[in-house]
This record gives structure tokens, C-alpha cells and sequence, in this order.
């Protein structure tokens, strides 16, 4: 008889993930951060380069200006037919120009091949770092997703052998704060190299309200997690001031409405609206009844579409996704409404989405196609239903 092994803290299996995807992004950020580095000296170099090159050219020039006003000067020398003597010009002040200028000439010459010495050396030491910082990106790249999976799996065993419920599943993405700042630097960077309309652009995050700001990183961090962990496909959707974030499809869900919230502990809080709760049937409805109408903002061609869809199938067998990220660390949970009710439930660790929304749709009196996938509707009903829309059109 086998002993049984006393299994405790698998959350720090968690832990150890989630370290070493933050540490992932912290190596990438110092990197980014390195190589904007680079380019500003490099920059810097070409700028007093160029600036040298000018004064080499002004100074060549006034040195050729003071050879010839010293020729000018010599060429007066003249004989005295009556007493045979001969008379030269001093030239003093000409030929201190001349003295002048070539001291200035050289002294460009040399803080030309100075600064092209400089930004050689730069340019050689700048590629040899590149070369291991690629390095690095690429072992980040290919390791990192590989440990993670792992300890996932790792995680979702032990769970399964100690009988405990899975912990939450854990996702991280680039920090929302990261990625405004991010932002911010990057148009800086361009603006320092004298790029007006990134200057503009770096003005107008600067006077953007942080939380919208905040806000429209979670959510496009939020759509990029569902597109890559669980292989979702975003619909094309004009998102308007208030309403559905992003909108996907995915086999046996013609529609899926996404839900991004960027919280700094993390916590899920669905808005409360005049519709009802976000997420909630009623929420939906009201929605689509917008989106159907030409009279409210919320209108557009492609949002009737799928507004036509929504009604085709029903609100309440719409399911919703909403994806909550921690602003300053980019740990992120999914949670999933249930068909037919506004109870919200947490996606957990060995669970996948596909697998949580299937449930959901066995739960909503669907009947269910291969691999437990409800029939109708699917993919094939969004196609339908946009058929209509444009036949009516």
C-alpha cells in the first residue's frame, strides 16, 4: 500500500509562476529601457556630428576668406620707378586671420574625428550587447512560457490528488501602469528625436484622465489574453463610449462579450447600470437594442449585425467573459457569467475556458454537439444572422 504524501502550499507553485512571468517582463521593460538608451546617445553622437560637420565647413571657408585677403594684401607690394626701392604691405592684421582661422579649423577637424571615434566605439559596443540581449529575449521567450505551463499542470495535479478545489487560475499580462508608461515613454523617445506627432501624442496621454487611460491598456491587454490563451477570435465591433468592451466568437459561442476591469488588488466589481448589472441578460439586451438602432450612439452597420445575433439566440444564452487585471503587478483572472442567471463564476487552475463555457451551455437547455458543444448556435448562426442583416440591407 502506497503512502500517501502530505501535500500543502500549492499556491506557492502559483507563486512561483507568477514570479517568473513578472520576472520576464521586468528583464524585457530593463531591456526596451537599454535600448532606448542606446538610441539616444547614438543620437546624441549623430546630432554633434552633424553640428561639427557644419563648423568644419564655416571654418574651411573663413579660412579660404583669410588666404585670400592675405594674397590680397601681398599682391599691393610695389617698386618705386624714381628711387628703385621696393615697398611690401605689412599685412599684420591678414595674416593674424589667417593665424586664427586655421587654429579654429583645426580645432573642428579635431572634435569632429573626436565625436566620429565616439560614436564608432559606441556603435561596436552597442552591437555587442545587442547581440546578448537578444540572447536573452529569446531564452525569456522560449523558457519562461515553458516553466509556466509546468508548474501549471504541476498545480492542477496536486489539486486533483489532494482533492482540494483548484485555486483560481492566474494569468499574467503586461501591467496596465507599464503599459501607459510605457506609452509615455516611447513618445517621449520619439519626441526627443523630433517626431511633432509623437510630441503631440505624448501631450495628450499626459492630459488623459489616468483611470480612462488605465483603462483602455486593461482592455486591450485583456483581448490580447483571451485571443492567445485561449485561441478566441475577435469580432470586428465599433465599441462605443458605453457598452460591450470587445466582442469574440469561438466554436459553439457566436457570440462572446468581453468585460475588462483593471483593479490595483485585483477585485472583481460588475458595474451596476439603469440596465442591470454588466454582464447580466438585461445588460445585454439593452445593448443590443442600441446597436440596432440608428438613432443612439451605439449604432453602426457592424453592431447591428451583431445585435441581430444577439436576438437571434437570446441575451440570456450570451455568454460574457470579463478578464480583471491587477493594475501594478498584470496578474489577471478570468471569471464567467453562467446562461440564464447574473452569477458570475471564476475560471479555475486545470479548467479551460472552452470546458467553462460549454458547461455553461449544457446548463442553458441547448442541446450539446460533439465534445459536449451545443449544436445551435454556433458560429453558423452568426453567419446566418449577419446573412439577414445584409440581405435586409
Amino acid at each position: 500500500m502506497g503512502q500517501k504524501v502530505d501535500v500543502q502550499a500549492i499556491h506557492a507553485l502559483d507563486d512561483l509562476r507568477t514570479a517568473l512571468v513578472q520576472f520576464r517582463a521586468e528583464v524585457e521593460a530593463a531591456l526596451r529601457e537599454m535600448e532606448a538608451a542606446v538610441q539616444r546617445v547614438l543620437h546624441h553622437l549623430g546630432e554633434r556630428e552633424a553640428h561639427w560637420k557644419r563648423q568644419v565647413a564655416r571654418r574651411e571657408a573663413e579660412h579660404k576668406k583669410a588666404l585670400a585677403a592675405l594674397a590680397a594684401c601681398r599682391s599691393r607690394t610695389y617698386r618705386d620707378p624714381k628711387t628703385g626701392r621696393t615697398y611690401v604691405p605689412s599685412c599684420t592684421q591678414e595674416q593674424e586671420w589667417v593665424t586664427r582661422a586655421l587654429v579654429e579649423l583645426e580645432r573642428a577637424t579635431a572634435a569632429l574625428r573626436t565625436v566620429r571615434e565616439l560614436r564608432k566605439l559606441v556603435e561596436q559596443t552597442a552591437e555587442a550587447y545587442r547581440r546578448q540581449a537578444r540572447r536573452m529575449a529569446a531564452h525569456l521567450e522560449e523558457n519562461v512560457p515553458k516553466a509556466t505551463a509546468r508548474l501549471k499542470r504541476q498545480a492542477a495535479a496536486l489539486h486533483g490528488y489532494t482533492g482540494l478545489t483548484p485555486a483560481p487560475a492566474t494569468f499574467i499580462t503586461t501591467p496596465p501602469v507599464q503599459a501607459v508608461a510605457d506609452t509615455v515613454a516611447t513618445g517621449a523617445l520619439l519626441a526627443a528625436l523630433g517626431v511633432g506627432v509623437a510630441g503631440i501624442a505624448v501631450l495628450t496621454w499626459l492630459t488623459r484622465d489616468l483611470r480612462q487611460a488605465l483603462g483602455d491598456a486593461g482592455e486591450t491587454l485583456s483581448a490580447q489574453l483571451l485571443r492567445e490563451e485561449f485561441n478566441l477570435q475577435e469580432l470586428p465591433f465599433d465599441p462605443p463610449k458605453h457598452g460591450f468592451d470587445r466582442v469574440f466568437t469561438a466554436a459553439g459561442a457566436p457570440i462572446i462579450i468581453l468585460e475588462s476591469k483593471v483593479h490595483h488588488k485585483g477585485e472583481f466589481h460588475p458595474g451596476q447600470t439603469r440596465s442591470g448589472e454588466q454582464g447580466s441578460p438585461e445588460w445585454i439586451a439593452a445593448h443590443a437594442e442600441k446597436m440596432a438602432d440608428p438613432a443612439f450612439a451605439e449604432w453602426s452597420p457592424t453592431n447591428e449585425h451583431i445585435a441581430a445575433v444577439i436576438r437571434e439566440i437570446g441575451p440570456q444564452n450570451v455568454p460574457v467573459v470579463a478578464v480583471v487585471i491587477e493594475s501594478e503587478t498584470g496578474r489577471a483572472s478570468v471569471y464567467y457569467r453562467t446562461a440564464g442567471t447574473d452569477e458570475w463564476q471564476v475560471l479555475r487552475e486545470g479548467v479551460s475556458l472552452a470546458e467553462a463555457l460549454s458547461a455553461t451551455h449544457q446548463r442553458s437547455g441547448h442541446p450539446p454537439g460533439p465534445g459536449g458543444v451545443e449544436r445551435e448556435p454556433g458560429p453558423e448562426a452568426l453567419k446566418g444572422g449577419l446573412n439577414r442583416m445584409e440581405s435586409r440591407g
